[in-house]
């Protein structure tokens, strides 16, 4: 039997879910869920606010905190072969039984459901992929699950968070956790069980956003990055102090969003989940010649361009004849930094400017990951207007502009411009609602 792609719910029941922890069941692990109480959710004003795992996990056999597992693949959970080999699960129950064997606490501490939506090294995920991910969140939120968690390969994943991000967009009302491992579950000193056991926990806390949870750490999805490829601190928010961090209590920042009083209703959001394709994203090094980035911009296929600047946005000279050309072909240009901590609002260095003046929009302090989900993102409702005949191809560059320098989910700090009455920096755009 083999592990359905996305949307194919074959092999798993009515439901399409396998669920994990009640305390009747026939197998000792497979069984259908029962309805429970709803849970009410505390909220304080409280800037930091603690909750120990205890107090998150345990609660009583009638009242388990209720998580979805959804299974993208990845490291953490793989198995292996007879020859030693490791292989990803063949279905879902050979999950859930590894699960069960190396971490059978969660089963007695959460009411779990396993839902896999694909089965994917994350070097192999795609903007379309994004979307899968992004629904099956969105499809599940009126089935009364406290959180979820999502189980994803660590190369990508602070792209699949940041997407995931702009997608569900900023009305969350419960966790959406994000977590990977650099080892395999049977690694008795690796990462794999503690990162889930963590996550699940963070799932079923006071945080009403998309995160990525590793190590101790819980940093906001869209301002994430990996930073290692094998130490057990993969991550990092280079240019947002994280929201939280995982002892003997989970502690959330107050830059944190809280849970709401009372959830909304789900049958009012809606995902916005479509992410455009095109988009060419450059990592700029010494010697690179314009002609190439040129020939490839002028394709069809060439929808955006990323520019992944020196310093804090700086572009070569002999660069910017193809930023004014992209241009006047309505094909934006973006300019990240190589640090992602830096800003590419308002480089100090005339080579910035002048990539700016020559038609590129800088991106602030988003990580590079971000900034190319957000630009498909953006992409993506532009084009569409202008498929409806809502938008002139002509303003194509003008609107992209504006999104990207609207802040929708905390991905960014406000941008600022100068003042000239006062030669000071002001904040010109809020965190709207969407």
């Amino acid at each position: 039997m083999r592990l359905p792609a996305a949307g194919d719910r074959s092999d798993l029941g009515p439901s399409g879910q396998v669920h994990l922890g009640s305390s009747e069941h026939s197998t000792g692990l497979l069984t259908a869920i029962r309805p429970e109480p709803k849970r009410e959710i505390p909220n304080d004003n409280v800037p930091l606010r603690a909750s120990t795992l205890a107090q998150v996990a345990a609660g009583s056999r009638m009242t388990k905190p209720r998580v979805c597992l959804l299974y993208t693949g990845g490291t953490i959970g793989m198995v292996r072969n007879e020859l030693g080999l490791l292989r990803p699960p063949a279905t879902p129950t050979e999950f859930l039984n590894h699960l069960q064997r190396l971490a059978p606490e969660l089963s007695e501490r959460f009411d779990l459901t396993f839902v896999p939506i694909m089965n994917k090294d994350s070097t192999e995920v795609t903007a379309n992929d994004w979307q899968v991910m992004s629904t099956a969140i969105h499809d599940r939120l009126a089935d009364g699950y406290d959180g979820f968690v999502v189980i994803h390969g660590t190369d990508t994943m602070h792209f699949s968070a940041s997407a995931v991000s702009f997608a569900l967009g900023g009305h969350l009302d419960r966790p959406v956790v994000f977590t990977g491992a650099q080892t395999s579950m049977e690694v008795l000193h690796g990462d794999a069980r503690t990162n889930l056991v963590r996550a699940v926990a963070v799932a079923t806390s006071d945080v009403a956003e998309v995160v990525i949870v590793f190590g101790d750490g819980i940093y906001r999805g869209c301002r994430s990055q990996k930073r290692h490829e094998s130490r057990f601190d993969a991550f990092e928010s280079p240019a947002f102090p994280p929201l939280g961090y995982i002892a003997d209590e989970i502690v959330l920042s107050e830059a944190a969003v809280r849970r709401p009083i009372e959830k909304h209703d789900p049958s009012c959001s809606k995902v916005v989940g479509e992410f455009a394709t095109g988009v060419l994203a450059l990592l700029l090094v010494p010697g690179l010649e314009p002609e190439i980035v040129r020939e490839v911009m002028e394709t069809d296929a060439c929808r955006a361009v990323i520019l992944q600047s020196f310093g804090a946005g700086n572009v070569p000279s002999d660069l910017l004849r193809v930023i004014v050309r992209a241009t006047n072909l309505h094909k934006p240009v973006l300019i990240t930094s190589q640090f992602a901590a830096n800003s590419t609002l308002h480089s100090p260095y005339e080579p910035g400017h002048a990539a700016v003046e020559a038609g590129a929009i800088a991106t602030g302090n988003m990580t590079t990951a971000c900034a190319v989900a957000k630009l498909r993102w953006v992409l993506a409702r532009v084009d569409r207007k202008i498929a409806q005949m809502k938008l002139l191809e002509s303003e194509r560059i003008a609107l992209v502009h504006k999104e990207m320098g609207t802040v929708f989910v905390g991905e960014m700090d406000e941008p600022r411009r100068q003042d000239e009455s006062t030669g000071g920096w002001k904040s010109v755009q809020l965190w709207p609602s969407q």
